[in-house]
Parts: structure tokens; C-alpha cells; sequence
């Protein structure tokens, strides 16, 4: 068994997590670590600094969604590693 790591839960740390996930066997985990607890939809940015949409409505809290892929998410800072 193993246990990878992904730094951060923007577009790329989401996109490798969930790749990971559906190619590794359930016998390896993968581990999602950001220091926040949602997920910003950055496309939708230009609408919410317009005020054609409210920010609320791009931010998705990432717990859950991990929970539901089978990842685990930990909300926390990474400030060094060896």
C-alpha cells in the first residue's frame, strides 16, 4: 500500500487527485492538503467582479467532494517536507 500526496486543491492539484484516485486501487490512498477549505471556480471570476454573480456561487467546499471520490482531504498548510 501507498499513500500519495497532492499539495494544494487548485485546477492541477484536483485534476492529479481525482486522475490518481480512479487509477489507483482502493489499497493506495491519495491525500489532497490546502490550506482551504473550497474550491474556487477561477473562470467565473470575471462575473463575480462585475457583480453578475455573487461569489458564493463559485466556491465549492472541497470536503465533501473528496469524501464523495474517495480521496481524503485535510485542511492544512504544508511548510515543509523531507
Amino acid at each position: 500500500m501507498s499513500k500519495v500526496l497532492v499539495l494544494g486543491a487548485g485546477i492541477s492539484g484536483h485534476v492529479a487527485a481525482s486522475h490518481l484516485r480512479r487509477k489507483l486501487s482502493k489499497e493506495h490512498d491519495v491525500v489532497v492538503v490546502s490550506p482551504n477549505s473550497n474550491y474556487q471556480w477561477i473562470p467565473s471570476n470575471i462575473w463575480v467582479g462585475i457583480g453578475r454573480m455573487p461569489s458564493k456561487k463559485i466556491l465549492f467546499p472541497l470536503a465533501p467532494l473528496y469524501k464523495k471520490k474517495g480521496i481524503d482531504f485535510k485542511q492544512a498548510k504544508a511548510i515543509s517536507f523531507h
